[in-house]
């Protein structure tokens, strides 16, 4: 039986041994083709960046349409960013939006994390700051208050945010 370490010898001068078994494969069959190198280096650099990877970023559409109070479903967070959102219209007076946080999709151990004051009045791409992650949740929903009257306002959300977008305002 070879060690593992006169195999990796045996790759360098061209066979392959493995499980005790010669393939004989030529090692100028691994170089015909250009290791393409861009990936790496972009990993690299986005890792340097501090840019997050995350899973949950598909965008759900919402509607919120009331006088007291609404919310979407419970979805998977999946890092500590920042939740976001793309308000596409909106009527009437400006809801309060929060980030609630949860253990889990069903909702159990639901809490408010929102970090800051928001309002639905600002239609385009925003980020609400939130401490789900931080809080030990793992789920977050998008919730709406009216605190002034009946308002409305729709868009789309995901829970985990890629790239940066400004803070939606008060």
């Amino acid at each position: 039986m070879i060690k593992p370490r006169s195999a990796i010898a045996l790759i360098g001068v061209g066979l392959v041994i493995a499980a005790g078994l010669s393939l004989g494969v030529p090692a100028a069959s691994f170089a015909q083709e250009e290791f393409d190198t861009s990936q790496v280096s972009s990993i690299t650099q986005n890792a340097d960046t501090g840019i997050t990877t995350c899973t949950n970023n598909a965008d759900k559409a919402f509607s919120f349409q009331c006088a007291g109070t609404s919310a979407t479903g419970y979805r998977q967070k999946d890092d500590s960013s920042s939740l976001y959102l793309d308000i596409q219209g909106h009527t009437g007076n400006p809801l309060r939006l929060y980030t609630d946080g949860a253990y889990n999709t069903s909702g159990s151990g639901s809490m408010n994390c929102t970090q800051g004051t928001y309002r639905s009045n600002h239609k385009g791409q925003w980020e609400m700051y939130n401490l789900v992650r931080e809080n030990g949740r793992s789920a977050a929903r998008l919730t709406a208050w009216a605190e002034s009257g009946y308002g409305t306002v729709i868009g789309v959300w995901s829970p985990d945010c890629v790239g940066h977008f400004h803070k939606l305002p008060t």
